[in-house]
């Protein structure tokens, strides 16, 4: 007489699945370090007299944050410069720090492509507040040289609040 088969243990073999879970736990614990480092908030300034500019009529733009050194020297500064391209894949958006020089050459470089190409480029200027203002100087003066005369301010609206936030 035959015997029908012994029915089989199964079980789950979470080996796989616990080595998957601690690289996703690596991966986003050292990527939420590197985000928490590299974007560091501004704090903008305040201004009565701001006016809300719409994002469509900015245009082709490059937007330059001024931001205090991670030194804590108030003699220096970070300019990070956020650039919205198009090209064949699309609209990208590029941030890299440089330094003073290679600022102008930079914005010298980005308005001649521009003009080039029968658009003009606007400069939006995002500065801490705790930036002094010969830092802003410095990005003014390679606008200048590139012969960009749009340039924009970014703020808050408003009063500085009383509390200081």
């Amino acid at each position: 007489m035959f015997k029908p088969p012994r029915p089989a243990s199964m079980g789950l073999n979470l080996a796989p699945m616990v080595d998957v879970m601690m690289c996703l736990i690596i991966f986003f614990l050292l990527a939420s370090k590197i985000v928490s480092a590299e974007s560091q908030p501004l704090q903008l300034a305040y201004a009565v007299a701001a006016q809300e500019v719409d994002r469509a009529e900015l245009g082709l733009r490059v937007t330059i944050n001024v931001r205090p050194s991670h030194t804590g020297n108030e003699n220096e500064a970070e300019f990070v410069v956020v650039d919205f391209v198009m090209d064949d894949e699309g609209a990208q958006i590029r941030e890299r720090m440089l330094q003073p020089a290679d600022l102008n050459r930079y914005l010298q470089g980005r308005a001649n492509r521009a003009r080039k190409n029968g658009e003009e480029l606007r400069c939006v200027i995002r500065a801490d507040k705790q930036v002094m203002y010969q830092h802003v100087e410095v990005v003014l003066r390679g606008c200048g040289l590139a012969k960009i005369a749009k340039i924009i301010f970014s703020t808050n609206k408003g009063p500085e609040p009383e509390d200081g936030a």
